[in-house]
């Protein structure tokens, strides 16, 4: 048995179900799962974000393999924010029509951080600052603005001001004085 029908027999989830919430037929997917039909990148994509787990698993790839591929070097920014341009267009998020939809997210996504600090609650506030990185990524793209030039105009502002920190804030130079 495969994992696509591993997985969907596991959450207790029918073939028809499972083919009419991503928009396939039932014999389609029966396809797939009988190994007789090998699903395209977006179905993979949509079959994964269906059942909450990795594409690499569905696709029945060794843990082994998985673990050494996620473990495979560095990724820095520029690359992680070139994956997740990529997550955004294959899921058909990324459109100058969203940017207040995706604001919305970002904010969402600044609640959750607030929640996690006040409760000291160290996952929920590692979670989300990860999912307000993702969603500002998903932003500057909306707004044709690249976002390490935004980061790279911020330091150039910052690196050479003067200031105090109070009470663990730093308030510049300029403004200790008002």
């Amino acid at each position: 048995m495969n994992r696509l029908r591993q997985t969907r027999k596991l959450k207790g989830i029918t073939l028809n179900e499972v083919a009419e919430d991503i928009g396939i037929t039932k014999q389609v997917l029966s396809y797939y799962e009988n190994e007789k039909r090998e699903p395209k990148k977006e179905t993979w994509i949509k079959l994964a974000d269906y059942y909450c787990v990795p594409v690499a698993y569905l696709m029945g790839l060794p843990s082994g393999l998985v673990e050494y591929i996620d473990q495979l070097g560095y990724l820095n920014f520029e690359k992680l924010h070139e994956f997740i341009i990529q997550w955004a267009e294959d899921r058909k998020i990324i459109s100058p029509k969203n940017v207040s939809k995706q604001f919305m997210k970002v904010t969402e996504e600044l609640g959750e951080l607030a929640e996690g600090i006040n409760k000291d609650n160290q996952e929920q506030t590692k979670d989300s600052l990860g999912d307000i990185l993702v969603t500002l990524i998903i932003l500057s793209r909306d707004l044709n603005v690249d976002l390490l030039d935004c980061l790279r105009g911020a330091y150039g502002v910052i690196k050479d001001r003067t200031g105090k920190t109070i009470n663990g804030v730093f308030v510049k130079e300029s403004d200790l004085h008002e």
